[in-house]
Formats: C-alpha cells, structure tokens, sequence
C-alpha cells in the first residue's frame, strides 16, 4: 500500500503559512508606523467650528475642523467656550468671498500648475489663507517651566468640500 502526497508537500505548505504570517504582521506593523504620527494622541480637541457657503455653481459646500491642543499645553476652558459658542453660520460665506477675491500666489502652493488645474493646490492656499484671517483666536500663553508657550493645531475632518468651490 502506498501512500499520495498531494501535489504540494506539508512541509512547502507551512513554509508558506509561515511567510504568509511574517507578511501579513510586517504590513500590519508598517501601516500602525505611518499612522501613529498622524493621529497625534497627544492632542486634546478643544474646539469643533463647522462651516458651509453656497458658491458660484449654487452647489453647498461644508467643512468641519478641530482646532486642538497638546495636553502639556492646554487650551484655556474660557477660550475654548468662546470659540464653541460663537455664531459661525455666515463665517463659511465670507471666507469663500474672500478667498476668491483673493487668491493664493503662486509662492503659496507646492506645485506649478494652472489654478483651474483639477491637482493645483491654489484652491486649497487660498481657503487656508482665508481661514486664517476670519477664525481668531485670542492670544494664550501658558507656562511649561520653560517660560510662556503656545501650540494650536487644526485639521480638518474627513470629506470636507470647503476648498473645492474655489476649484
């Protein structure tokens, strides 16, 4: 009586199990590398501003962001109550208008091509710019034994349109 050995050895099918695993951990420890840094646990968020405008096309556009801290470097609670409890409803619109009266200079982007270009980030440095001039925050020091500091970071959430309408 003899014995069939399927077309692939035993011992070839848990070499590859095996580097299948060594694989599938690799990726998995590569991809948590990448992402760590971006999710900056470090931040607490302190202020969430939604904003929406109609633009030229009639088309909505909106946009959420976070406006966030370090922990070491806290937000003041009255800043932050402030800026959650202010009427943000026509703050969208006036930052578009302004955006498109105002476009971005070229020095202002990271590429070379046309502002009507699909990939131009002009749109985006033109929001950004904007942005900074109608969202203000009041000034806040706070001291981390190393003398007065402050860190504010913003970011914006997952399928936001705010600068496409500047596109």
């Amino acid at each position: 009586m003899s014995i069939e050995y399927p077309s692939t050895p035993p011992t070839r099918r848990r070499r590859r199990a095996r580097w299948l695993i060594v694989g599938a951990v690799t990726a998995v420890v590569v991809v948590g590398a990448l992402l760590v840094p971006a999710l900056r646990l470090d931040l607490a968020t302190n202020v969430t501003i939604a904003l929406s405008y109609v633009g030229d096309d009639g088309q909505t556009y909106s946009c959420t962001y976070d406006y966030r801290t370090p922990h070491r470097l806290p937000m003041p609670a009255s800043t932050a109550a402030s800026m959650n409890e202010r009427d943000w409803s026509r703050t969208g619109q006036l930052i578009y208008e302004w955006a498109k009266q105002h476009p971005a200079d070229a020095w202002t982007t990271q590429d070379e091509l046309p502002a009507d270009h699909p990939r131009s980030t002009r749109a985006d440095a033109s929001w950004g710019l904007a942005m900074d001039r109608f969202v203000r925050f009041p000034p806040w020091t706070i001291d981390a034994g190393n003398g007065p500091e402050y860190e504010l970071w913003w970011t914006a959430r997952a399928g936001s349109t705010c600068a496409d309408g500047l596109r």
